[in-house]
């Protein structure tokens, strides 16, 4: 059977297809990021906000960071080693006055960010943000009529409503007008935007994170990264943005299959996050149609990444085998506690039928050398197999396969970016992606002794990360374009067929 056989014959996602893609994957989960608690309408109430111990706190992130994190070795060097601890006592003299939660958070934040990686996070699950603005329909109507790009009426496919004005600061609110699903008051401040060059940056009311949530306006939407998708509520969607508005009413968040012409298919995907069973049901379904038409585009925009659902379409860009590469952990005690029960899968189980052609006995034999030297081994850095995707056959349709990306791309969105260079009938359009795939391997938290701070440190580094490093400037795509975004996929089609 191969890949896209399965997944045509899975009407519903199965045992078989969870154990295919961890295995597939070679750590399940190992892209996770963001979105390890969901976003909208979500309150916090379960960790009491007391007093916090904050140099105990501090003192013990730093110790995990320096033990376990991939990138220490690589970020903290002879050159600014003297630096590193000048900063790092700083911060610990200041946590002494730190006596709240939230100013503990912030310091930790001041050193989490000190090594520049949007895949290390730490994040405070604290009382919510609640803001409320005056609400008078009256003057807000009269407000917004010197609306700029960004203000005015928005809802989205919860049925809440909001208006997006404009402060006296430069800053953006979205107060809440209506909603069906909470009951915060009118004039509820659900998240507050800061222009950002041609974007925004995004503060929720419920999340405190240390990396910037961006957003941006894109024809009718406004689109919070993958997460939030608002749309205005005084003008006419075209067909495709309708498509994808009514996609997260029926939970597909923006996961759309469209036949644009005889020629062109479009797939939207607009995040990998939980939502594996799904791509795989929609190109299922449509496979026929992708088949019978020369071209087909993914669009990848806003996708930051999540979990392994772009499986679905190796079959289809596949020109050679595919190779994934090794990823490397960071020897310490904790990193090998967490990575030796992966590869036991491969070592300990059969592989399920089906899936031999993925784990040949050379692989398995790979996997079974990596499990016996890991606990042994005194490097730094111990490099870790990964399987490959071996070719079944070039499928005639679509002969030319469009990727399109955007500067909100990031993490497994990144590494199908570093696997489509492989392909000879991919081309890649857009801008360069976020920049955060150097490192990997933090879907687990690390506890802190305050329980609502919770600190993820990615453990590995990625095939690339030594000799091409891309968290600093992103992926490049072949064709950047600096049209106007919603002109977007009508150039790409237009390319595609020149």
């Amino acid at each position: 059977m191969t890949a896209l056989q399965f997944f045509a014959s899975a009407k519903t996602i199965s045992k078989d297809y969870i154990i295919f893609l961890a295995l597939i994957h070679n750590v399940s989960n190992m892209f996770r990021f963001l979105y390890t608690v969901p976003l909208f309408l979500f309150t916090i109430n379960g960790f009491a906000q007391a007093q916090c111990d904050c140099p105990t706190n501090l003192d013990q992130s730093i110790q995990q960071v320096e033990l376990n994190y991939a990138g220490y070795p690589d970020k903290v060097t002879a050159k600014n080693k003297a630096d590193y601890e000048e900063f790092k006592n700083q911060l610990l003299h200041k946590a002494g006055s730190a006596t709240s939660t939230k100013a503990c958070y912030l310091l930790i934040k001041d050193y989490v960010n000190f090594f520049k990686d949007k895949h290390f996070r730490i994040e405070y699950y604290g009382k919510i943000d609640s803001t409320v603005v005056n609400y008078y329909k009256g003057d807000l109507d009269q407000k917004l009529m010197d609306a700029d790009a960004l203000t005015g009426y928005y809802k989205n496919s919860d049925s809440t409503h909001i208006a997006i004005i404009k402060s006296d600061d430069d800053t953006y609110k979205a107060i809440k007008v209506s909603a069906v699903k909470d009951t915060y008051p009118q004039g509820f401040v659900y998240f507050t935007l800061t222009p950002d060059g041609n974007n925004y940056k995004v503060k929720l009311y419920n999340r405190n994170i240390n990396i910037d949530i961006p957003a941006k306006v894109t024809g009718n939407f406004l689109k919070i990264w993958s997460l939030q998708l608002w749309v205005r509520e005084d003008r006419e969607l075209n067909r495709l943005e309708t498509e994808v508005f009514d996609s997260w009413t029926n939970g597909k968040q923006g996961l759309v299959f469209d036949k644009i012409n005889q020629e062109v298919s479009y797939l939207n995907i607009p995040t990998f996050e939980n939502n594996d069973a799904q791509i795989q049901e929609v190109v299922a379904h449509n496979d026929s149609i992708i088949r019978s038409t020369p071209y087909l585009i993914v669009d990848l925009r806003g996708n930051g990444g999540g979990s392994s659902g772009w499986v679905s379409l190796i079959p289809y860009i596949a020109t050679a085998k595919i190779t994934q590469g090794e990823n490397y952990v960071r020897i310490s005690p904790e990193n090998l506690k967490k990575k030796l029960p992966d590869i036991a899968m491969f070592v300990e189980n059969p592989i399920p039928e089906g899936y031999e052609k993925y784990f040949t006995e050379e692989k398995l034999d790979a996997y079974r050398k990596a499990y016996k030297e890991l606990p042994e081994t005194k490097e730094t850095f111990y490099k870790t197999p990964s399987v490959d995707f071996p070719l079944d056959s070039i499928t005639v349709n679509p002969r030319k396969v469009a990727v399109v990306f955007d500067e909100f791309g990031g993490s497994s969105t990144e590494y199908f970016f570093s696997l489509l260079k492989q392909s000879g009938k991919v081309k890649t359009y857009g801008r360069h992606t976020v920049g955060m795939m150097d490192y990997l391997g933090m879907s687990q938290p690390t506890d802190l002794p305050c329980e609502a701070l919770k600190l993820y440190i990615p453990r590995e580094k990625s095939s690339w990360t030594d000799t091409a490093p891309i968290d600093a400037t992103g992926f490049i795509p072949e064709t950047i374009l600096e049209i106007p975004e919603e002109e977007w996929i009508d150039f790409v089609i237009g390319d595609l067929k020149d």
